[in-house]
């Protein structure tokens, strides 16, 4: 196999993965964060002082900075796999 063909078939899988795991990560945080999130839901608060509090920004960061890694790590690691296959064989 080419470097091509190995690293377009890595990143065709690799993009299944980066879904599932974005979905798996935004739903661990916000079971997490279940609590804070119903306290701050029941206070009656306008939308936009909810979304500004610092407990949901959190969340938000956490679930951008998870996913931008995720995004990030899959071509590198793919790059990577497809020079070191195509160099063995």
């Amino acid at each position: 196999y080419s470097y091509k063909q190995l690293f377009f078939s890595g990143m065709r899988i690799g993009r299944d993965h980066i879904a599932s795991t974005v979905y798996t990560l935004l739903f661990t945080y916000a079971g997490a964060a279940l609590p804070t999130l119903l306290l701050i839901v029941l206070a009656d608060r306008p939308t936009g002082f909810i979304l500004s509090s610092e407990a949901i920004s959190q969340e938000i960061v956490r679930t951008l900075v998870g996913s931008i890694g995720l995004v990030l790590a899959v071509p590198i690691t793919t790059i990577l796999a497809a020079v070191l296959a195509e160099k063995t064989s």
